[in-house]
C-alpha cells in the first residue's frame, strides 16, 4: 500500500514537472493588430490554443489601424504587426522591417466613395476638397480613382489629409469637404445624412488588396523559429475560419467585446490564408511604383523587403511568386 502511494506521488511530481518544463519552454510574443480586421488571425491563433501548441505565449496589443501595428514593431513595442500593403510600401525606406508572409488577401468593397448630394461624378470634383486618410490604402483607392477619370490628384483637386477614420466624417459632417473614401463604422454615419450621397466602393477601381504580415528584419534573423512557428499557427487559424465562419465570428466577438454579425460581415471578406502567391505580389509591386512615379518614396530594393523562406517551412505548399524564389 505504501508502495503504491509512494509510486502515484512520484508519477504526480512527474506530471507536474513535466508542465513546469513546459510552461517554462513557452516564449513570450507580441502581436499587434488592428482589431477583428486584419488581426483576426492573430486573435485566433492565441484564442484556438494554436500558438500554445507552438511553444508562444501570445500577448495581443490592438491598435485602431495597421500603419499603428507596423509603427510599434517600429519602435520594438511588438513583434508582429499586420497592415494593408500601400502605407507598408513607405515604411519599408526605413530599411528597418520586412515582411515574411501575406496573411489576407481582402475582396474589394471596403472603402465607399460619399460626395456632397449636389455633387457630379467625376467632373464635379475638380477643384473640390477631398479628405483623404495619409499614407494609407484609402489614399491609394483616392488617387487612382481620380486618375482613372482624368483628374490630377495634385493638380485638379485638394487633398486634405487626416489620421483618422472619425477626423474624416466629423470634417465631412461640419461641411468641410466635398468628397471622401469612407469605410467601416463611418459608412452608417453618413450613409443617415441626407446632405451626402453614395457613390461607389471601390470594385469600381482596379487595384487589388494585400494584407503583410510584418517583423523587424533583425527579429526575423534571430528569431526566424518563432516566425515559422507563427506562420503555422496563423495557418491554422485561418483554416478554422474557413471551416467554421460563425465560430471565428463568435470567438472574436466574445474576446473583443464587438457585435458578432457585424464581424462575421467583415472577416467574411478578408480571404484569410498565407501565401506569397503572383497576384499578392504584383499587387505590392504595382503601388510600389505607383508611390515611386509619384515622388512619395525614394526608390529601393522591392524584393528585398520580403523573404518567403520562414512560410515556405511553416506551410510547405504554399503558393510563392517565382520572383521570390
Amino acid at each position: 500500500m505504501l508502495q503504491l502511494q509512494i509510486n502515484r506521488a512520484l508519477v504526480a511530481l512527474t506530471v507536474l514537472i513535466a508542465s513546469v518544463s513546459v510552461a517554462g519552454a513557452q516564449q513570450t510574443v507580441r502581436y499587434a493588430t488592428d482589431g477583428y480586421g486584419m488581426g483576426a488571425l492573430a486573435i485566433i491563433a492565441a484564442e484556438k490554443g494554436y500558438l500554445k501548441e507552438e511553444g508562444i505565449d501570445p500577448v495581443i496589443q490592438t491598435y485602431s489601424y495597421g500603419i499603428d501595428t507596423v509603427d510599434a514593431v517600429l519602435a520594438g513595442n511588438a513583434d508582429f504587426g499586420v497592415v494593408i500593403g500601400f502605407p507598408l510600401l513607405t515604411r519599408f525606406t526605413a530599411g528597418k522591417i520586412m515582411s515574411p508572409a501575406i496573411s489576407a488577401e481582402p475582396l474589394p468593397g471596403w472603402h465607399k466613395l460619399y460626395t456632397k448630394a449636389d455633387l457630379e461624378i467625376p467632373s464635379g470634383l475638380k477643384g473640390k476638397d477631398i479628405g483623404v486618410a495619409t499614407g494609407t490604402a484609402q489614399e491609394f483607392v483616392t488617387r487612382e480613382h481620380l486618375k482613372q477619370n482624368g483628374l490630377s490628384a495634385d493638380a485638379d483637386v485638394n487633398m486634405v489629409g487626416f489620421t483618422s477614420l472619425f477626423e474624416i466624417v466629423g470634417a465631412m459632417k461640419a461641411g468641410r469637404l466635398d468628397a471622401a473614401w469612407i469605410w467601416g463604422e463611418g459608412v452608417k454615419t453618413i450613409d443617415s445624412d441626407s446632405n451626402w450621397k453614395f457613390v461607389a466602393d471601390d470594385s469600381i477601381v482596379s487595384q487589388s488588396v494585400t494584407a503583410p504580415v510584418v517583423v523587424l528584419k533583425d527579429y526575423y534573423k534571430d528569431n526566424k523559429d518563432l516566425v515559422v512557428k507563427t506562420l503555422r499557427a496563423y495557418q491554422k487559424a485561418s483554416q478554422f475560419m474557413q471551416n467554421d465562419l460563425n465560430g471565428a465570428a463568435k470567438l472574436l466577438a466574445d474576446s473583443v467585446g464587438g457585435d458578432e454579425a457585424q464581424i462575421k460581415n467583415i472577416i467574411s471578406q478578408q480571404r484569410y490564408g498565407l501565401t506569397f502567391g503572383t497576384s499578392s505580389m504584383s499587387s505590392l509591386k504595382s503601388k510600389y511604383e505607383f508611390l515611386l512615379a509619384a515622388g512619395k518614396i525614394e526608390p529601393y530594393d522591392f524584393l528585398a523587403q520580403f523573404d518567403a523562406s520562414a512560410l515556405v517551412e511553416a506551410v510547405p505548399d504554399v503558393e510563392v511568386d517565382a520572383m521570390l524564389k
